[in-house]
This record gives structure tokens, C-alpha cells and sequence, in this order.
């Protein structure tokens, strides 16, 4: 890439008149617009640390220069597809989010891999192991002849985000075939575009597909709030007429129950929608009993008086993230005294395992487990543990499963069944060796090593299997020009209100000055290192949250912390402003696979600190506090130490230990080391 300012505007003159367009040259137009995002034209794309300037010249220069290489030594017009999808694909490279060198980093190892395969067949299951930097060079994948059977299978998993992609491209021969995928197994994604006359809505009702004209129907009959639409597998298959289906939707309590059976069953139509509907269903049961903690049982569980022993596990597992410890212990003694089956085994296996593995963590993480398997015999207990640790490699990449493997393994105390996990885990190893699974390999090899295995020892030397400690965050990495950023993100409900004007009282004006910015505040250190800590007001959360993001890009300097004081339907918020630069995030109850996993992808040094239920105010404020005052010292944050000195401070808070600080999270360590792999 060698083009000059001069050039630059020469070019986008030429073109501006009609000439046959040469995406080289655009390509390169693009590249020294991004050159230009740090202010010098230099070949040198400069961040505050020297390791990210080094990946992002590699990605921005030498990366795209590669590929424009390879791409000029195809046939003609094939040649030109590809560098027309490289030129978008640059242009999509922009000062807020250039900075997502994570993300860059996998898409261009990705277009490498599909461009020197020459294997369709190969570059299908590598495609189907990282479904989100697929989406990420989408356009790279529709030249592909397999991109319709790969957007079928990505819409299984990220129904809503493959919309997006394809929701301006529905007339065309593959967006068409992906709309409709998406419809079948998301009708509520959809159903947003009816009656607007977008290209989405023209494509479905113009389409051939007669369940797509069923979904369609739905909406000119009872428009785009019925909830119908998750029972149109039943409709579909003739078991309900489309009325009882109405009339169904519109009772909270039958509604439920039959979304239960209907998620009983295989391959159903609106999967998505009905594990959508019944996580809103199940999660109005847990946040009500949460909000009773301080009454009486009767009082306290009466939402669930009148559910069933399945009713009451399908509102545990899909509230995991919101429910509090007592409100799990006291529902699922509930829901064992009502089961039918003498077995937990032949409960799971009645409700198809939906959700099993969730469940099977959340037991061993309230200290459940070994009553639940004493439920069963040795026999089905192997049985059960198998399926919870085997296949792992089948789940579209996604690491979830994996990651409530290593989740539960590290909350096990019962010997027995710790040696049953293991033994199963050096069989899936050896049986991934054997096929030459790669993605398996890596899954299996980190779990046995996780679980104290030796997988190094049973696989060559490509493969190192190094868990990464996280029992520390260094303090040069927290200052790295001489300055520590934070950034928390509060919300505008009351729990939000409470938890800012609690945190605020943690600064005194000794130490920390306050400047009020309107919509959001700053705190600056006057004692100790140089800090800078800002938060949105929450009766400003959105205009704070937007100044902030401007703030920060127009500086080139992100936040170094992040905290989130919110409630998990709230999280999207903050993960959205991740960047490298983020070494601790407190996500509170927000540490699950899918919230971990999109951290690590905008911030792959992040530690992060989480919790197995909603945190409290008091531990909060303490957490962040002692934290904090550490860095503003010119301390290590080493883990260890500091859990010791919150649970001093907090006299022994017996909800402190619900807090899961970054070197006992097993599940954050595997995603990490297989990010490194």
C-alpha cells in the first residue's frame, strides 16, 4: 500500500466519473484512510501500547496487502468478486471500532484459511466452529457455492444477528433462502418488518414457503403481537388450530405449559421464539420470589404454588443469571417434593435434557449436586455425566457447553464423581485424536488439563494446552501511560439510582475531586496515581453512555476497568463498549458463557469478576472499593490477597462467597486458553 493523500483525491475524482472501477487502487484508498485514524500517514497504525500498533499494522497493512495478492492471482472475474467484497469489507474498518483488533485478528485468520484451503468441505466445518467471525466476512462466505447450507446451520444459534446481515439483502438468491431460514426458527425476529413494506417484509409475503405464509398469516390475522407465532409448529403440523393457539398465547399459566411440551419435542419449528417466551415466562416466577427474600416461604414461593415439578426447573434454568441463591434452593426443593419420577435421571430424560447442562452447573455451584444424583443409580449417574461431557465439539463452536463443564468441575467436592468426569474427558480426547478433530482436541485437551490430566503427553507438540492463571493483574498493565481510566455503567431503574448514590460516597473530596459533565460525572485522583474514574448519571444512561463513547474515541484512550451495576438484561449496554484496552471487568451476575465469551472477543486481556447470582449492594460497594483503592496505591491487583481483604472488611459476609473472582472462574480460564490455541 503505497498511496498518497494526493493520490487518494486524484482516484476518488477519476472514479467519481464512471471510469471501470479498480479496487486495488480502492483497496488501497481504504488502507491509508485507516492509516489516518491516529493523525500520521505512516504505514503504522498506533495505539497507546506497542503490542496492539504491531496487530493492527500486521491486520490493517500487511494483512490486507496479503490477501490483495492472492486475490490478483485468480481467474478474472473471480478476482474481481473478491476484491469488490475486500473494498467492503475495508470500508467497514472505522475509527469506533478499529480498535476491535481481537475481532480483526480472527476474521483475517479466517480469510486466509478459506482462500489457501481449496476445500470446500474443510472450510465448511472450520466455518462452522466460529460462527461469529463468520458473520464478520459474510460477504467472503456468500461467494462460497456451500454459503446457504453454512446460513442455515448459523441460524440454529444467532438468528437475530444473520438478519441483520441479510435483512437489505432478501431479494437475492441466497438472502431470500436465509430470510426465510430465519423466519422458521425465529418468527418474532421477524415479525418486526411486517407491515412496513421493508424489503424483508415484501420478501416473506411474497414467499413460496408455506410455513413462511403461515407466519405471515399469523400477523394479518392478529397482528405482530400475537404470541402465536411461537405455536406454529403445532399449527403447522395440524395437532391446533390456529384460534386455540390465539387463545393459548393470551393465558400466562397455559401458555407455559404447553411451550414445556412443545420444547419437549425434536426439530420444532420457532425454536428460537419458544426458548425466547419461556425465558420471559420463567424468569417473571424467579424475579418475583426474588423480590419476596424477606418474607415467609408461603409468601416468598407462591408464584410456583401451583406449577409442577417441570414448571418450576424450566423458570431455574432459564433465569440462572438473575436467581438469587435461596430463591434456587428453595425452588428446587420445591421441585424435587413435586417430580414424578423417583430418578433425576428419568426427570431430565422426560423434559429431553433441555437445558440439562445449565441445570447440572447451577446444582454443583449451590452445593445440589450430590443430592440430585443420590436420586439416581450408578448406572444412570454415568449415563447422565457422559451426555453432560461428551460431544462437546457439536454445538456450532460455540464453547458454552464446555465452559459449564469446566464450570461444575471446578464446584465438585464429590471425589467419585470428579473421577467420572475425568475419565470420560481422556476418552473424548483420545476418540477427537483419532478422528482428527481438531476443534475437539483443543475442547477435550484443555478440559483434561483443567482437571489436572497431562493431554500434552497424548498428542504432538502443535498443540500446547497452556491454562492461563489470571491470579493477578499487573500494575503497569493498568497504567500503561501513566494514567488509569475507569468506566461504570449504571441504569436507570431504582436499584441503578441506589447503587450510584451509594458508590458515590466511596470518593471523598480528600482524594478525589468531582466535575459534573450534565449527563455524566468524572472523579479525579488528588492523592496517589493518576486516575480518572467516569459514570453516566442513571437518569442520563443513555446520553451519558454516548458521550462517553465519543469521549473516549476522540482521546484514542479507553477505559482500563469497566463495571457493570446492573441487572443481566442490561449487559448488552456494556459489552458493547469493550475494547482491548480493558484488563478488569465486574460483571456481577453477568458471567455466563455467551457474556464472557463477546467480553473476550472485543478485550482478550479482560479478567473478569462475577458472581453466582445478583450481587448486593453492600459486597458491591466493598469489591469495587478495595479494588479501586489497589490501583490508585500503585499495587498488583493480585486476587488472592485482595479476596482476603474484602472478606475482612466484610466481617465474613456470607454473600461474599457467592463472588467468583478471575483465577477460580475455570470456565473464563478455558475460553481464554482456547483463544490462545
Amino acid at each position: 500500500m503505497k498511496t498518497t493523500l494526493i493520490t487518494l483525491l486524484f482516484l476518488a475524482f477519476s472514479f467519481s466519473y464512471g471510469q471501470k472501477l479498480d479496487y486495488n487502487k480502492l483497496i488501497d484508498m481504504e488502507q491509508s484512510r485507516i492509516d489516518l485514524i491516529d493523525g500520521k500517514q505512516d504505514q503504522t497504525i498506533s495505539f497507546k501500547k506497542d503490542d496492539d500498533s504491531k496487530l493492527a499494522t500486521k491486520l490493517y497493512i500487511s494483512s490486507i496487502d496479503q490477501l490483495q495478492t492472492q486475490i490478483n492471482g485468480f481467474e478474472t472475474k473471480l478476482a474481481e468478486q473478491n476484491a469488490r467484497v475486500l473494498y467492503d469489507f475495508c470500508k467497514n474498518i472505522k475509527k469506533n471500532n478499529y480498535n476491535q483488533l481481537s475481532l480483526y485478528k480472527h476474521s483475517f485468520e479466517l480469510i486466509q484459511f478459506l482462500y489457501q484451503t481449496n476445500n470446500e468441505a474443510k472450510e465448511l466445518d472450520r466455518l462452522k466452529t466460529d460462527l461469529r467471525t463468520g458473520l464478520n466476512i459474510s460477504e467472503f462466505i456468500n461467494l462460497k457455492s456451500y454459503a446457504v447450507t453454512y446460513w442455515k446451520f448459523l441460524a440454529k444459534f444467532y438468528p437475530t444477528d444473520l438478519l441483520n446481515k441479510f435483512k437489505n439483502l432478501a431479494y437475492t438468491p441466497v438472502g431470500s433462502e436465509v430470510v426465510n431460514a430465519v423466519a422458521k426458527i425465529d418468527p418474532n425476529a421477524v415479525k418486526q418488518y411486517f407491515g412496513t413494506n421493508h424489503i424483508v417484509d415484501r420478501a416473506l409475503k411474497n414467499s413460496k414457503d408455506s410455513i413462511v405464509n403461515l407466519i405471515y398469516y399469523i400477523y394479518q390475522t392478529y397482528g405482530i403481537q400475537s404470541k402465536s407465532f411461537a405455536l406454529i409448529h403445532y399449527v403447522n403440523s395440524k395437532q391446533m388450530e390456529l384460534e386455540d393457539a390465539e387463545t393459548i398465547s393470551k393465558n400466562p399459566r397455559l401458555f407455559y405449559k404447553t411451550l414445556i411440551e412443545l420444547r419437549k419435542k425434536e426439530n420444532i419449528l420457532a425454536d428460537y421464539t419458544v426458548d425466547k417466551e419461556l425465558q420471559t415466562l420463567g424468569m417473571e416466577r424467579v424475579v418475583e420470589i426474588n423480590i419476596r427474600h424477606d418474607k415467609s416461604d408461603p409468601i416468598r414461593f407462591q408464584p410456583i404454588v401451583m406449577d409442577n415439578a417441570y414448571e418450576i426447573y424450566t423458570a431455574i434454568v432459564y433465569s440462572s443469571e438473575e436467581i438469587f441463591t435461596s430463591s434456587f434452593l428453595g425452588m428446587y426443593k420445591r421441585m424435587m417434593e413435586k417430580r414424578k419420577e423417583k430418578s433425576g435421571y428419568y426427570f431430565l430424560e422426560n423434559l429431553n435434557y433441555n437445558k440439562f447442562r445449565v441445570f447440572i452447573k447451577q446444582c454443583a455451584g449451590y452445593n445440589k449436586l450430590d443430592d440430585f444424583f443420590g436420586t439416581m443409580n450408578d448406572s444412570q449417574a454415568n449415563a447422565l455425566i457422559t451426555q453432560f461431557a461428551g460431544n462437546l465439539y457439536n454445538y456450532g463452536g460455540s464453547l458454552g457447553p464446555a465452559v459449564d463443564v469446566a464450570d461444575t468441575y471446578g464446584s465438585l467436592e464429590n471425589e467419585k464423581i470428579k473421577t467420572i468426569f475425568k475419565t470420560i474427558i481422556e476418552k473424548e480426547f483420545k476418540n477427537c485424536i483419532i478422528s482428527n478433530n481438531d476443534h475437539g482436541i483443543k475442547i477435550y485437551g484443555l478440559l483434561m488439563k483443567l482437571t489436572g490430566g497431562t493431554p500434552e503427553n497424548l498428542v504432538s507438540s502443535n498443540y500446547t494446552f497452556n491454562i492461563p492463571s489470571l491470579d493477578k493483574v499487573n500494575f503497569n498493565d493498568l497504567y500503561t501511560d501513566s494514567l488509569h481510566i475507569q468506566q461504570h455503567f449504571f441504569f436507570d431503574d431504582e436499584d441503578g439510582l441506589a447503587a450510584y448514590n451509594a458508590w458515590l460516597t466511596k470518593y471523598p473530596a480528600n482524594i478525589y475531586s468531582r466535575e459534573d459533565k450534565g449527563s455524566y460525572i468524572v472523579l479525579k485522583t488528588k492523592v496517589g496515581k493518576k486516575m480518572e474514574i467516569y459514570a453516566n448519571k442513571p437518569s442520563k444512561e443513555f446520553e451519558g453512555r454516548e458521550a462517553l463513547t465519543k469521549l473516549f474515541e476522540a482521546r484514542g484512550r479507553f477505559p482500563d476497568l469497566l463495571v457493570h451495576r446492573g441487572h443481566s438484561y442490561y449487559i448488552d449496554n456494556t459489552l458493547n463498549n469493550m475494547t482491548s484496552s480493558n484488563k478488569i471487568a465486574i460483571l456481577g451476575s453477568c458471567g455466563g458463557y455467551q457474556n464472557i465469551s463477546r467480553a473476550m472477543e472485543s478485550s482478550p486481556d479482560v479478567q473478569i469478576v462475577s458472581t453466582k447470582q445478583v450481587g448486593t449492594l453492600a459486597v458491591n460497594s466493598v469489591l469495587i472499593h478495595e479494588t479501586t483503592e489497589t490501583i490508585r496505591l500503585g499495587k498488583d491487583v493480585v486476587w488472592v490477597d485482595l479476596w482476603k481483604q474484602i472478606s475482612i472488611t466484610l466481617k465474613n459476609n456470607p454473600q461474599f462467597k457467592d463472588y467468583i473472582p478471575p483465577y477460580k472462574n475455570l470456565g473464563a480460564r478455558f475460553i481464554k486458553a482456547y483463544s490462545l490455541l
